[in-house]
């Protein structure tokens, strides 16, 4: 069987060759044409971590799942027992242990996966990988607990005006608020890679986004599964009234117009996708533009068009 470059690079063992390739702009995640395993896959399964580590730098995806099988490169280190690649590999912040293979499996549940009972290196190899894992868990705990803002606002059992009130105490005498915009973990939970500004203007929390952006809260952090921006979310959900607030402080500009990397649509787009007619309006008066077309190579006016919003199309007419 022909395998892609990346690939029989490693299955060779070629050090010095892999990472020439790299450096010649081979393709990091291109998939083999039988199993749709990347070079990450591949890698996954060495004894060294120090392939997988040279393609994360080079930008391949930690979490990409094969198409067969929805297999990740941590499942393969899992599964072929290599603990110094799975180590590597829960160290990265991107790195999602809740992914469910096709077969119904997580990366931690493939532990004793075929293992054998008469295994004795098997099974000291599984309470490594055990321990690997629970150390992960830990960190992550540890790191979520810390990110009070976010812990508040994302608690379902509080109301806007409370979670203010309560963010308003929390940021009282604090002097450093570094906490503030860093993104949460990656547990599958919705929120992943969020701040706690992220959460509060897709959810149309004003009074608590208030809080946040007075602290110093940048809406200008994208989140995990889009790469989109706070005024992306607030558009997308109608969020006018967010849309009015974060335009009053830093940031705003830059992002006013920015095209997201999944879809190439901009706020504006978002809003009009959807129909919010009112967050759609307040863009443009906030000096959106209306030119930007997205991946599918449409202007607002002509997402308008398609999805027949009578009125937004005629509010976008008479801009142009």
């Amino acid at each position: 069987m022909t395998m892609p470059t990346l690939h029989q690079l490693i299955i060779n063992g070629d050090i010095d060759g892999f990472r020439q390739a790299i450096e010649m702009k081979a393709d990091v995640n291109q998939l083999d044409p039988v199993m749709g395993n990347s070079p990450m896959h591949i890698a996954a399964q060495q004894d060294s971590a120090s392939w997988v580590e040279a393609l994360l730098a080079a930008g391949a995806f930690i979490n990409l799942q094969t198409p067969k099988h929805g297999v990740t490169p941590l499942m393969v280190a899992v599964w072929h027992r290599k603990p110094s690649v799975v180590e590597a590999l829960l160290k990265q912040p991107e790195v999602n242990v809740e992914i469910v293979s096709t077969f119904g499996l997580k990366a931690e549940q493939l532990v004793d996966f075929g293992a054998s009972e008469q295994d004795v290196f098997g099974l000291q190899q599984a309470d490594q990988l055990r321990q690997l894992f629970d150390a992960y868990r830990d960190q992550r705990s540890r790191s979520q607990a810390q990110l009070s803002a976010y812990q508040l606002v994302t608690d379902n059992s509080l109301d806007d005006e409370e979670k203010a009130r309560q963010l308003k105490a929390h940021f009282q005498g604090i002097t450093d608020n570094a906490m503030l915009n860093t993104p949460s973990a990656i547990t599958s939970s919705g929120n992943d890679e969020h701040t706690a500004v992220m959460v509060a203007a897709r959810d149309g929390l004003v009074e608590s986004l208030k809080v946040l952006m007075e602290q110093g809260g940048d809406q200008t952090v994208p989140d995990h599964y889009m790469k989109a921006i706070p005024l992306h979310k607030a558009a997308y959900n109608g969020r006018a009234d967010v849309i009015e607030l974060l335009s009053h402080y830093p940031g705003f500009k830059e992002t006013l117009d920015a095209q997201g990397p999944n879809n190439g649509y901009t706020p504006l787009h978002d809003a009009v996708w959807h129909g919010h007619t009112e967050a759609a309006a307040k863009l443009i008066a906030f000096g959106a533009r209306t030119d930007l077309t997205g991946f599918d190579g449409k202007t607002p006016l002509e997402l308008a068009r398609e999805y027949q919003y009578s009125s937004i199309v005629e509010m976008l007419e008479k801009k142009a």
